[in-house]
């Protein structure tokens, strides 16, 4: 615990590191502030004051603040230095599947719903984090989720199943076949009609009310992830390494996407009309929709990137396989924060109606992140 001048407690965001430094990296210290000072309270709460500070070193009377995160893997022994680290909360940890966390979504009353590979959906209360309800779908590994324009639940599972579920009761209304193998991600339109992509390599458009099929779009290898536009367009990626935009009104493709040397396994639409893709490639790209151009391409994560959100701020989380999340500015690709800690493959994220990011992982744990991140 630090104590200001004023008698301020600043040091419960903080984690304090005595005869440890930061390794000064070129990128670190392109990224850092220097000043002098001898006082430990001057030095935090400069930090403080930037929003993308996350730790400061004090050393020989030169305090230095670093607008990234220095993980446990970035920082070695040293004496004669006192590093003071931003903590990241890890809110909540929740532990019921007994398989993979395949996919999470919000639902419109708040509720978080994850589906699992143990063929299991949980839908918790995020105000206790109770869980209230626990749907089965027996023998299928589920992969995904979406939430319909009238609040019941799709699935969609290894069996080449779409579910359509009644949340007030946990009963299943209706099942939509007509895929022939895994369906991997699926998507509410504008129009509230539901957009279905499968390994069986097409996209297919359903008017989920009815429980018929409107579309067969093809065009792909095998589909992994799709994501609405803002212009109502629907983007899809694949193991084929290309991301294409189709017109889901008459099902024709306005544009593709070349760039990924790997399959686009997540994709997700960004507030400033850009779509954000993560590969297999282990790599993020930033597209401009208009000329179908690369606008950046982030590196960082040591294995294939799984999946993607979007903070209330605009910065963009990635989960990867390689256990890490990692958020970055999505204006210019900086990385602002590394969080490390969950054990197997980061499989899915979300976030919540409070601003939190939520995390499903091959770990089979769920877990909340403060939103201060």
């Amino acid at each position: 615990m630090i104590v200001g001048l004023q008698g301020k407690k600043i040091g419960l965001k903080f984690d304090r590191f005595d005869g440890e430094e930061v390794i000064e990296t070129v990128e670190n210290l392109k990224e850092s502030i220097r000043f002098n000072t001898k006082n430990q309270f001057l030095c935090v709460n400069e930090c403080l004051k930037i929003s993308d500070c996350y730790t400061v070193m004090l050393k020989d009377n030169v305090c230095t603040i670093f607008k990234s995160c220095t993980t446990s893997q970035k920082r070695k022994n040293r004496i004669n230095s006192i590093v003071f680290e931003k903590k990241v909360t890890i809110r909540l940890t929740l532990k019921s599947h007994t398989s993979w966390v395949r996919s999470l979504v919000v639902l419109y009353n708040g509720d978080l719903a994850s589906a699992s590979w143990d063929s299991t959906i949980k839908i918790w209360n995020p105000n206790d984090w109770t869980l209230k309800m626990t749907l089965i779908s027996q023998s299928d590994h589920i992969l995904s989720l979406a939430v319909l324009k009238n609040g019941d639940l799709v699935s969609g599972s290894t069996q080449s199943k779409i579910k359509i579920w009644n949340l007030v009761d946990g009963t299943e209304k209706m099942t939509l076949n007509g895929h022939s193998s895994y369906i991997s991600s699926l998507e509410i339109l504008q129009n509230g009609d539901l957009a279905s992509g499968s390994w069986d390599s097409t996209v297919k458009i359903w008017n989920p009310i009815e429980g018929t099929l409107r579309m067969n779009l093809s065009g792909h290898s095998y589909v992994e992830s799709l994501a609405v536009l803002q212009n109502g367009y629907l983007a899809s990626g694949s193991w084929d390494s290309t991301i294409k935009i189709w017109n889901p009104i008459d099902g024709t493709i306005r544009m593709t996407l070349n760039g990924h040397l790997d399959a686009v396994l997540t994709l997700v639409d960004l507030h400033n009309g850009y779509l954000a893709s993560g590969s297999a490639d282990k790599t993020v790209k930033i597209w401009n929709l208009i000329d179908g151009t690369v606008k950046l391409t982030i590196s960082g994560h040591a294995n294939y990137v799984e999946s993607l959100a979007v903070l209330q701020n605009g910065d963009l989380p990635s989960g990867s396989y390689d256990h890490t999340i990692k958020i970055w500015n999505s204006d210019d690709g900086t990385e602002k924060i590394t969080l490390d800690c969950h054990s197997n493959n980061v499989m899915t994220l979300a976030i919540l109606q409070n601003g939190d990011l939520v995390s499903g992982s091959a770990d089979e744990t769920i877990k909340i992140w403060s939103n201060s991140i």
